[in-house]
């Protein structure tokens, strides 16, 4: 019997099939939206932490600077202070050489190249402390200036390491996230080829099942078909069975009506002279109804109508001596065998 695929049983193990495999699927899914979101707030907290370090470098940075611009600005004012101070100081030497001219020329030196040398000498002079003051002011603002350069190299300089260090950390956490999805990944594959194997596996559970019905089907299909087939050839056997004893009961008939008539009705002790069946016992020679070989079912018909008297003399002679004409009469017509003739009159007493 050919398989019915359109049974409600395979579709209900595909439907819990696609079931499992929906539920694992959403919850693969649903970790790696988890996932991702992790990641992301990973790398969110890498940029937090390379924009924090960078902010403070660049307080640090602005402190550092207003330090030596206030170094500067310190310095500047040294260089005025100097400067005022030089130029007090000049004046005060010309203003004493001019306070002293009417002495200078009650002295005759008014006109001579002393006051004039000592003039010169003064201003000398006040150009020496300002040139002084200022060339230590611009090796001073050159320091600064140097300073600054050299704080702002740093801050770039560990800037980019912070960069450096937030990109191996970006990196880190996007390999880890790799090796996660990857991971996860082959297990959704592992799972979803278990899941597979174990449908598969009720799947041919059922089928195995609807063979077995239909086999167990077949059998009883076959069991049945045999049984009327059966039932059949008893009815047929019924029915031959009924169509002999009628026939029988005509023979018997007509061999009553024979006896009746004054026909003969010899003894047939001579049918059984020579031959011996004392070695069989009363239930061996009963079986012998349903065991013996009989030519048709009249003998043995016969046969068991005679056996009603084994063992004694048949106390209706009249039966016996119909019994004995039967057999006389399959003998000379040669539908009885001598065996059988012997096993009926024995049957009757006669040895």
């Amino acid at each position: 019997m050919a398989v019915n695929y359109d049974d409600d049983r395979f579709q209900q193990v595909e439907n819990e099939k696609q079931e499992q495999l929906n539920q694992y699927n959403q919850t693969y899914d649903n970790l790696m939206a988890e996932r991702e979101d992790l990641t992301n707030q990973q790398q969110g907290l890498v940029e937090q932490w390379q924009q924090t370090q960078n902010e403070n470098l660049d307080k640090q940075f602005q402190f550092q600077q207003d330090l030596i611009n206030q170094q500067k600005a310190e310095t500047e004012k040294a260089y005025e202070k100097e400067a005022k101070s030089a130029y007090t100081d000049y004046q005060k030497e010309v203003d004493r050489y001019g306070v002293s001219r009417e002495q200078q020329v009650a002295n005759g030196l008014g006109n001579t190249g002393y006051s004039e040398s000592s003039k010169v000498s003064m201003y000398n002079t006040y150009q020496n402390r300002l040139a002084t003051a200022k060339e230590s002011m611009d090796k001073a603002y050159l320091e600064f200036d140097n300073a600054i350069r050299e704080a702002q190299l740093t801050n770039d300089v560990t800037k980019a390491e912070n960069a450096l260090t937030a990109l191996q950390q970006k990196l880190q956490i996007s390999l880890e996230a790799f090796n996660y999805k990857d991971t996860a990944t082959q297990n959704k594959l592992n799972w979803q080829q278990q899941i597979n194997s174990d449908y598969y596996n009720r799947y041919q559970n059922v089928l195995d099942q609807i063979n077995y019905e239909n086999e167990q089907a077949e059998a009883i299909r076959q069991y049945n078909e045999q049984m009327a087939l059966q039932r059949e050839q008893l009815e047929y056997q019924k029915e031959q069975d009924r169509i002999a004893q009628q026939q029988w009961e005509k023979e018997y008939a007509l061999a009553k009506q024979q006896a009746n008539s004054g026909g003969n009705g010899g003894n047939g002790n001579d049918l059984t002279e020579g031959l011996n069946l004392d070695s069989l016992s009363a239930e061996e020679f009963s079986k012998l109804y349903s065991t013996y070989n009989w030519s048709n079912h009249q003998i043995k018909e016969l046969f068991r109508w005679a056996n009603g008297g084994y063992g004694k003399k048949s106390e209706r002679q009249q039966d016996t001596n119909l019994i004995i004409d039967s057999v006389e009469n399959g003998l000379k017509n040669k539908t009885m065998t001598e065996d059988e003739a012997t096993i009926i009159l024995y049957a009757l007493g006669i040895k």
